[in-house]
């Protein structure tokens, strides 16, 4: 065992911090590897990265993750070099600087689950080696330290940069700007991101209040960029950013060409960041109260309406009602609440994939791009991390075998750069996550035969499928469309992973594609997994939770409606005829007699529909679906999303709508969903 290894909260706090960390360098080094690419390299990215990497070491020095810290002193110390100009970026240099931002991702998940932690630490070592031999590299460095009051002022790091500038031919200002204490963080944040569409940061000074002597409660700085732009140019971007004045680098000091008015601020130490992170499990431990006092809420209500027909305490029935009302008014924005805690935008699952993205596109010799819609679009925290693996391999998927090599793409017509798009949406209370390529597209002819050659269908299966049942194909345990096995394709492992872990979100995914334009692959899947809004059935003595979430319509219905079998069959829904099930059966209980009225719930997600028969409709409720424990693994749990308690009546099982769906279109015998009624 590794003596650093982290335990408990601690590892989950570190994690938490260095994620983040990794996630900010991981996006400065697709735009970096793009620069080398077109043989422009941004200075501020290279630097942003050196600092990324500073940080993640004394992050993990103070967490005492001695690999991670040994690593990342290694990167930072090639960073360095590269950022001053005393080694050479080159593609080799980049690919281990990628590799080592991959390594350091690796290193601070095994500070959690302390898998392959030893072979880990050995790779660290081996890197750390040869990226240490890179940055000793050196290339001749230009002129010799700059004279006068900048060498005492300015890193090296500024110092290197300013003369890379002048050496460019490229102008040199000054800046004199002002920014109010109370939004300091904020305000030179959106100074910042304008100046840099017109110039380099090369270093930021404190300076003198000059043309706005006299105001209080702001900061003010000297800021010397380089451009190749004229300052009245410059100066007319910034002016409204907080931008006082810009001169020529050799101005004397006191030359001011403009100033700005500007309020005054009071002094203050309080901080702008309305951000807490906090603990998942914490929230989990609320939802579990939340679905408590929803269960006593329902309680209250039951109590209520039966002293309704108690004359001698209408007065206090009506007081009972009232409060029962506010009551309910209130839980419900609890509820709105304590879920709008656990969500967090897409693109904080989207920024992951761009380094990603990039990494398999250079293993694979393509050039890929990624581009991203909705990544404002709320989703539930551990809906989010378990959408993480499915759709990295649908993309890996999309990059090995949809997405064209370059030349191949230019002869037909397209673009040398692939371009991977995921997009986001609501849709109710569903989330749609796709992703779409402009690759080769799906030919189910071709699906078919590697099917068939692999020995995952018969040709007697395939003759009855249709196109769309002919590309699900691509979800079966085994099948791949490569010959040989690759670094990252080729098993047979992935897109059948991919739909069971969707399923096991409650979710769905379809394909549409066309052949030599592209495909998409639709995810729809609830917008949290916390707490949901159930109606409670019976069926014989057994009590279960349909989430109203995949509830199309409730309905009463005779016996003889139900067309086929007393256990299973066809109801008539529309114009269509939908697969109907007892839910008894459905779960291996015994056939029971049922009388001849009975209830049925018409559920499902997009166009997949199932109807569920059951005796009586109990009661509506907001539950917390809990996980069934392990013992449960072992067992078939097809239909099962987890389970919820119901304050001292038990545990009630709450269904998964699409796994009863995929359960019941496997047996085509009895079902034909989809099918319309002439």
């Amino acid at each position: 065992m590794v003596k650093s290894d982290l335990k408990g909260e601690r590892a989950r706090e570190f994690l938490a911090e260095a994620e983040d960390i990794l996630a900010s360098m991981g996006k400065d080094l697709v735009k970096l590897g793009k620069g080398v690419k077109a043989g422009v390299i941004d200075p501020s990215v290279l630097n942003s990265i050196f600092r990324s990497a500073h940080t993640l070491k004394g992050v993990a020095a103070v967490f005492e993750h001695k690999e991670m810290a040994a690593l990342s002193h290694v990167l930072e110390d090639t960073l360095d070099a590269l950022r001053l100009g005393r080694a050479e970026l080159s593609t080799e240099t980049l690919s281990n600087i990628m590799k080592a931002h991959d390594l350091l991702a690796r290193l601070a998940t095994s500070s959690v689950s302390l898998k392959g932690k030893p072979r880990l630490k050995a790779e660290a070592e081996g890197l750390a080696i040869i990226l240490a031999k890179g940055a000793s590299v050196r290339k001749a460095k230009s002129g010799s330290r700059l004279e006068g009051v900048f060498s005492a002022v300015l890193t090296e790091y500024e110092e290197h940069r300013l003369r890379e500038n002048l050496l460019e031919g490229k102008n040199v200002y000054i800046v004199n700007a002002r920014f109010p204490i109370t939004t300091f963080d904020k305000s030179y944040m959106a100074f910042a991101q304008v100046l840099k569409g017109y110039a380099e940061v090369i270093a930021t000074l404190p300076a003198e209040k000059t043309a706005s002597d006299g105001l209080d409660g702001s900061f003010f700085f000297d800021i010397i960029i380089g451009t190749s732009k004229h300052s009245e140019e410059v100066f007319d971007a910034l002016r409204a950013s907080g931008a006082l004045s810009i001169r020529p680098l050799s101005a004397s000091t006191q030359a001011s060409t403009h100033d700005i008015p500007a309020e005054d601020a009071p002094e203050t130490l309080r901080r702008t960041t309305k951000t807490v992170r906090v603990n998942i499990k914490k929230l989990d431990n609320v939802m579990s109260l939340v679905s408590e006092f929803g269960i006593l809420k329902t309680s209250l209500a039951r109590l209520s309406s039966e002293i309704k027909s108690d004359r001698a305490a209408s007065a206090h029935c009506m007081e009972l009602s009232r409060i029962e009302k506010a009551l309910d008014r209130r839980f419900a924005e609890l509820r709105t609440s304590v879920i709008g805690l656990r969500m967090v935008p897409l693109t904080y699952l989207f920024g992951r994939y761009e380094t990603f993205i990039d990494k398999v596109a250079r293993e694979s010799g393509k050039e890929m791009r990624m581009v991203t819609y909705g990544d404002d679009t709320e989703l539930d925290k551990l809906i989010v991390e378990e959408l993480a693996d499915p759709i990295m391999h649908i993309i890996r998927n999309v990059i090995d075998h949809a997405i064209e090599p370059p030349d191949e793409r230019e002869a037909a017509g397209k673009p040398r750069v692939g371009t991977v798009t995921l997009s986001a949406y609501q849709k109710g209370s569903h989330i749609v996550v796709e992703v779409k390529d402009d690759g080769m597209g799906m030919d189910e002819e071709f699906l078919a035969k590697k099917a068939l050659e692999k020995g995952l269908i018969t040709k007697e299966a395939l003759s009855g499928l249709s196109r769309g049942e002919l590309l699900e194909l691509i979800f079966l345990p085994g099948f791949s469309t490569k010959d040989e096995v690759s670094a990252g394709s080729g098993r047979g492992v992935g897109m059948d992973v991919v739909r069971e872990n969707i399923s096991r979100l409650s979710g769905i995914i379809d394909i549409e594609t066309a052949k030599g334009k592209g495909t998409r692959l639709i995810i729809t899947i609830p917008t949290t997994f916390a707490i949901i809004e159930a109606v409670i059935v019976t069926d014989g003595a057994e009590r279960y939770a349909i989430p109203l979430n995949s509830v199309v319509e409730v309905i009463e219905l005779d016996g003889q409606t139900v067309l086929g079998a007393d256990n299973y069959g066809f109801i008539a829904f529309g114009s269509r005829r939908v697969p109907a099930m007892r839910l008894g059966k459905f779960f291996g209980r015994n056939a029971v007699k049922h009388g001849r009225t009975s209830f049925a719930v018409v559920a499902g997600l997009a166009e997949q529909r199932v109807c569920l028969l059951f005796d009586k409709v109990v009661e509506e409720l907001d539950v917390v679906i809990k996980p069934l424990p392990p013992l449960f693994k072992s067992f078939n749990t097809a239909g099962i999303a987890g389970a919820t308690d119901m304050d001292g009546k038990g545990t009630v099982l709450v269904l998964d709508v699409t796994g009863i769906i995929d359960a019941l279109m496997k047996d085509k015998k009895a079902f034909a969903a989809g099918e319309v009624v002439h």
